[in-house]
């Protein structure tokens, strides 16, 4: 029977965990657009669900575009990270000038969960310097401000309706080549429905590198790509299988760099400090006993080096394996057994007794 509500809970657990993965952000990568732009400063007149919150010019690059293509245009050349358009906005110019660009949310935010901000960046070929400075602002309404120049973050301070981080990012974004992933987290305080990146630093606090002699002393980014997504969260003494990660037979190695549910998780950890992972492997019934307990253990670490290499402390990881001896489908199905071949895991405060003896019989 115990084995039983686990099944069930497993099969929900998925279902949750797909629908918290999703992207929030309307038209994300700028596909969907009302024309061509034909003009510079037209990203809220030509793509749909995008938005300038202040007078700045933010831009719209699309291959349909003969006066602002994608490659060869005023500031630069770029292929899109994903489909034939992204957006275009100066982050630092002279007299604090600044552009910004705003996405509408299919949802609101709820509150007290943690969500993951990310958009893809290029620096543009044109332009003197680089940054490290982006901020996200979330909003409960749409701004519209009566200006061109950085919005000082300490004009909203007090404000209920908003929600600001700061990116912590070590290096400048100087790569005129490849696109770059920045990415933060944040805890939502509820019903934000639009999220708002640029940079709020005036010029005198605004980090910035020069990259090359240019005429424009400025730095203009290519943006695509953007996401927000809500970050699962675990209750505490809750059996969770890993999603997407069943080995082959007789294997201990698998590729994990891009399971989503693992990401999330090394995300969730690093947001909660206090508590601690515990991993479970397992087998199917094929071979003995010893061995697969140990093949089991393997699966198990083999999890455990994949979360230390992303920044998870040793000590908040334990880890051991099971063997067959706890199915949750019968190896008598051979289309089935897979499923046995697997790794779960369980949040728990540390020294926790229950997550500790959860499989000890």
């Amino acid at each position: 029977m115990k084995h039983f509500s686990q099944i069930v809970f497993l099969f929900l657990a998925f279902i949750s965990f797909s629908v918290k993965g999703q992207n929030l952000v309307k038209n994300p990568s700028f596909e969907d657009n009302l024309k061509c732009p034909e003009k510079f400063g037209t990203l809220d007149v030509d793509a749909k669900n995008w938005h300038k919150p202040t007078l700045g010019t933010t831009d719209y690059f699309s291959t349909c575009s003969t006066e602002l293509p994608v490659q060869n245009n005023f500031i630069g050349s770029q292929k899109p990270y994903h489909g034939t358009a992204y957006a275009g906005m100066y982050l630092y110019a002279p007299k604090d000038y600044r552009e910004y660009i705003t996405a509408e949310l299919t949802e609101p935010l709820e509150k007290d969960k943690l969500y993951k901000v990310s958009f893809m960046v290029n620096l543009a070929e044109n332009v003197a310097f680089s940054v490290k400075e982006f901020d996200v602002l979330f909003t409960k309404s749409k701004l519209s401000l009566n200006t061109s120049k950085n919005l000082d973050v300490r004009y909203f301070n007090g404000s209920s309706n908003i929600n600001y981080k700061k990116i912590p990012l070590k290096n400048y974004l100087t790569d005129s080549e490849e696109w770059v992933e920045v990415s933060t987290t944040i805890m939502a305080k509820g019903n934000e429905s639009y999220l708002t990146l640029g940079n709020f630093n005036c010029d005198k606090n605004t980090f910035k590198q020069e990259v090359k002699k240019a005429s424009r002393k400025s730095a203009y980014y290519f943006i695509d790509m953007v996401s927000v997504s809500m970050i699962p969260s675990y209750n505490q003494d809750q059996l969770y299988v890993i999603d997407d990660l069943f080995f082959d037979f007789d294997e201990t190695n698998i590729e994990i760099n891009y399971n989503q549910q693992l990401a999330d998780l090394v995300l969730f950890l690093k947001n909660n400090p206090k508590l601690n992972i515990h991993l479970y492997g397992h087998t199917d019934a094929m071979g003995g006993k010893e061995y697969n307990e140990d093949l089991s253990n393997k699966r198990a670490a083999t999890v455990a080096k994949f979360l230390i290499k992303s920044g998870l402390k040793k000590n908040r990881i334990t880890w051991k394996g099971f063997g067959f001896k706890k199915p949750v489908v019968s190896n008598d199905e051979q289309d089935l057994r897979s499923k046995n071949r697997r790794v779960e895991f369980m949040i728990s405060k540390p020294n926790s007794n229950y997550a500790n003896t959860y499989y000890e019989e």
